[in-house]
């Protein structure tokens, strides 16, 4: 038996978890709604879970089933208590926090650093990438709009503006933009390979005379 090396799509994914009660900041929700994010190099999908207040055990689960070569986890709100139990778990190893509040790393073409995923998702999503056919997911895709700051970087809508216009956080779109947060390179997965001979025919090849 022979070992080869097989290399894959790197996985990313992300979450999000919100409390369900609206316009209130909950510290431990009885009712909360995690969304769920996977992307590979041209494809992508969102997911939404409703359940009760144990968020890092669904979010353990999605780990262990997508296996990931990354997984980001929006750390402001109730996600900071999640990073912090998936780390206590022994799931830090390829965990990364995002505050979309934060400092871009293009700080001359973007205000923050949503706002630069954002453009990073924009830019991929012209590129011809594959998403589902979800609703809420198109919605939150379209939904935002932007302008520009006093030094002209690209800035996105508030949620707060957004809501006065008559629409919904963009949850879903905020999560699959997560997913830009980190380059990572897809890790290298062993799989067995079976090489049979037949009895007494050995070193010899297929058809050699």
């Amino acid at each position: 038996m022979s070992i080869v090396v097989e290399m894959r799509e790197c996985r990313i994914c992300a979450c999000t978890s919100l409390g369900l009660a609206p316009d209130s900041i909950i510290q431990v929700a009885q009712d909360v709604r995690t969304i769920f994010a996977r992307r590979r190099s041209n494809s992508a999908w969102t997911r939404r879970k409703q359940h009760g207040v144990q968020v890092a055990e669904r979010v353990i689960e999605f780990i262990d089933a997508e296996s990931p070569d990354a997984t980001v986890i929006d750390a402001d709100g109730l996600g900071s208590g999640v990073f912090d139990q998936l780390k206590h778990r022994n799931y830090g190893a390829r965990l990364h926090e995002f505050h979309g509040g934060g400092r871009p790393e293009d700080v001359n073409k973007y205000f923050n650093r949503r706002a630069e995923v954002w453009g990073l998702m924009r830019d991929w999503l012209n590129a011809a990438a594959e998403i589902p056919d979800d609703p809420e997911l198109a919605t939150d895709l379209t939904g935002p709009q932007y302008n520009y700051s006093p030094k002209q970087q690209l800035q996105l809508e508030r949620k707060e503006v957004m809501k006065g216009r008559g629409l919904a956080s963009p949850d879903s779109g905020d999560t699959l933009a997560m997913t830009f947060a980190v380059r990572v390179a897809a890790r290298q997965r062993p799989q067995a390979k079976l090489i049979y001979s037949f009895p007494n025919q050995s070193g010899q090849r297929w058809m050699s005379s």
